[in-house]
């Protein structure tokens, strides 16, 4: 039997591999703190130093376990901060080193980057969310467990406490994009922790009722839940407006006109889910930001860039990502839900415009006028600025609304789809 040889060596192994690396730390030790030790000190270092030297050497492993204790302790007595090695004092260099060239790559490669909204859908979708229902509810833990992981979803439940009808507030407002005057669900930006209490997120709090009582739900702070709240609770309706207009609810209005509370009349018992649905993430994308350092973008394709030189968000810088349908002194006009570039429909390499303009699946909406780019009206684009559209152009608070974007605001393009894994992972369009 050959196992008691093999054990043995590999214990003579470690020794060694142990001796190597005390030797190590104590020429260290001297090289870094000569000037801190008496002479007492550095000789008994380096005799030590010197013996297991030897004894690796003459391969005497009889000894060289007992050496190596004995410098070990004269280490600890006069290593200060060098030795000893803990692991974070061992590799606090490379942890260091790692750490600057991650914010390197970051900041001068590579960065990571979530869509928000769904103004560039299909192409890129922002996230989501969707009823759960009885087959879902149904289907067992891994299957549960595997469309998590898939599509990063997480579910929201909201059980009742007391039995009635729900209610809703609804509230004015006015649309960004063109000041139609809508009806939404109210909601409070609050902050919650996440992560064990280590980070804040700013999200949303709805408040609905059954009968009298409250329930909050609780969504990211890009997520709006008009549509499932719709869905859920006045199926059949594509908006608030929809269903004031058809009169089969009853909807009372407070001292302020501009809030009003529907009763809807869904019924609900003690135990009932009032709403239960699944956030699906945002598709999550690598920005390549080098490209544009050796070539400017080209029309047609997708840009992250940054909001910070644009007006309605400027105090609140935040990242984008549109399409550049315009560079300087292009003129741009919509016709017939179709783009128009300096008089011509617009052409590109990889045939996402000519999409939108033929109206072709998913892309049925075309360019929708609005604004700058209003029926009849025509932009040119002013130098060292682009003009940026979403792909889901009835959707999408673009340049139409808000101007232009400077050329120094372009931080990269989208190259990869990284998450989560639908038939959208992979390379970008």
């Amino acid at each position: 039997m050959s196992f008691p040889s093999t054990n043995k060596n590999k214990a003579q192994e470690k020794v060694l591999e142990s001796s190597h690396s005390l030797i190590a730390s104590a020429k260290k030790v001297i090289k870094y703190r000569k000037h801190l030790l008496d002479a007492n000190a550095l000789a008994s270092i380096n005799l030590q130093i010197s013996m297991v030297e030897n004894s690796i050497r003459a391969k005497d492993f009889a000894n060289l376990e007992g050496q190596s204790n004995s410098l070990s302790r004269l280490l600890k007595q006069h290593g200060g901060d060098i030795a000893p090695e803990t692991f974070l004092g061992e590799n606090m260099e490379a942890l260091f080193v790692a750490i600057l060239l991650a914010i390197a790559i970051r900041t001068f490669f590579i960065q990571s980057f979530q869509i928000p909204t769904n103004s560039m859908a299909p192409t890129y979708y922002g996230m989501t969310c969707k009823l759960v229902n009885s087959e879902a509810t149904a289907a067992g833990i891994w299957t549960k467990v595997w469309h998590k992981i898939k599509f990063c979803s997480r579910e929201v439940n909201v059980v009742a406490e007391n039995r009635g009808t729900v209610s809703i507030p609804l509230s004015k407002a006015k649309l960004k994009k063109n000041n139609d005057v809508i009806y939404v669900v109210p909601y409070e930006e609050v902050f919650i922790k996440k992560y064990l209490g280590l980070v804040k997120a700013k999200v949303r709090k709805y408040t609905i009722f059954v009968d009298r009582r409250r329930y909050q739900i609780i969504s990211p702070i890009d997520l709006s839940l008009d549509k499932i709240l719709l869905e859920r609770f006045c199926r059949g309706y594509s908006s608030w407006e929809e269903v004031i207009a058809g009169g089969k609810f009853d909807q009372n209005f407070g001292q302020d006109e501009r809030i009003s509370i529907l009763h809807t009349k869904y019924p609900i018992a003690v135990g009932d889910s009032i709403i239960r649905f699944e956030i699906l993430s945002g598709d999550m994308l690598f920005v390549d930001k080098v490209s544009f350092h050796f070539r400017p973008p080209k029309v047609g394709e997708s840009v992250v860039f940054t909001t910070n030189a644009i007006e309605p968000f400027a105090k609140a810088p935040k990242f984008f990502i549109k399409r550049l349908v315009g560079k300087p002194t292009n003129i741009l006009n919509i016709e017939n839900n179709q783009l128009f570039m300096d008089g011509k429909l617009v052409t590109t390499t990889n045939g996402i415009l000519e999409k939108i303009n033929s109206k072709a699946e998913g892309y049925e909406n075309g360019y929708c006028p609005a604004e700058m780019l209003a029926e009849g009206l025509s932009v040119t684009v002013p130098e060292k600025n682009l003009f940026v559209l979403g792909d889901n152009s009835k959707d999408s608070y673009d340049s139409r609304f808000w101007g232009f974007v400077p050329e120094k605001s372009i931080c990269g393009r989208p190259f990869i789809i990284f998450y989560p894994f639908t038939n959208r992972w992979g390379k970008c369009k």
